[in-house]
């Protein structure tokens, strides 16, 4: 099969979205999952007389002090993995489902790609040439080629024969059925891209009462005690955004292209009508 530059440019874009869709989840998960970095400790300037004398008087103090300072460092790490919240399990499977979703419609509008003009152009000459081959014309434009629109072409031309009207009837229950086909598993999109913020928002609110809890609780509260749960439940929200954004990006995409080919269809079964009326006149 030939394939023109309209067909290669339509593949190469399904084919950067997928690998989009692919970059964004392992993009999300490594910077969710990755470590917070310590601050980097300066250099050591050189030890004055005054500096060495004072050494050992504060070596008690910083014994004291490595208590804390490793509480910080154990507070400055986190593991998107490990994490005890609820929220961000739950984000993580919605993230795979919008994944497989977005992959799945893909491969199916890829299935479904059409040459509309030579569609257009066949349907055309074949009937002006020979108005009675409606149903051998038929089974011409539902080859596979066609997608979605040689299929409505197809079911459109079963009523060639009995009048405008029927063919409208034919033309309009292919359309809701294929529709239908190219909807499916879309609502997903939309509800992950309308409540994944929703439920990371929910995590993080969560998060932070935890975190209140730990600082009422702790003998000897420090801002480490309450920062760590802070930042941890903030990773809720970050993470239902992560979810959302590519989930509405998808749900346009498909929309967008059902809406074109919903169009291309109308344009079809208008040809169609107005050839039957040119040729065999309006009545049954």
């Amino acid at each position: 099969m030939k394939i023109t530059d309209n067909t290669r440019k339509n593949l190469i874009i399904r084919m950067i979205i997928i690998a989009m869709l692919v970059g964004w989840a392992a993009f999300t998960t490594a910077n969710l999952t990755a470590q917070a970095q310590t601050p980097a400790q300066g250099t050591e300037a050189p030890k004055t007389e005054s500096a060495e004398k004072k050494e050992g008087e504060t070596t008690e103090a910083a014994l004291e002090e490595s208590g804390d300072n490793a509480a910080l460092a154990e507070a400055g790490e986190f593991n998107l993995l490990k994490s005890e919240d609820p929220a961000i399990w739950v984000l993580l499977v919605l993230m795979l489902v919008g994944l497989v979703v977005g992959i799945e419609r893909l491969i199916v509008f890829m299935k479904n790609k059409s040459a509309n003009a030579e569609l257009v152009r066949i349907l055309t000459e074949e009937l002006n040439k020979n108005p009675a081959t409606g149903d051998a014309l038929a089974k011409t434009v539902s080859d596979k080629k066609y997608g979605v629109e040689g299929r409505i072409a197809a079911v459109t031309l079963k009523g060639w024969e009995h009048g405008v009207e029927t063919i409208s009837e034919y033309a309009h229950a292919a359309t809701v059925a294929e529709r239908r086909y190219l909807s499916t598993r879309l609502p997903i999109l939309s509800t992950l891209g309308n409540n994944a913020p929703f439920i990371g928002l929910l995590g993080t609110v969560l998060g932070i009462m935890k975190a209140f809890r730990d600082l009422a609780s702790a003998a000897d509260a420090g801002p480490q005690v309450v920062m760590k749960g802070i930042s941890e439940a903030l990773v809720a929200t970050a993470t239902g955004l992560a979810v959302a954004i590519p989930a509405v990006m998808l749900f346009n995409y498909f929309s967008s292209i059902i809406k074109r080919k919903m169009s291309n269809a109308e344009e079809i079964v208008a040809i169609i009508q107005a050839l039957r009326i040119s040729t065999k006149g309006q009545g049954q």
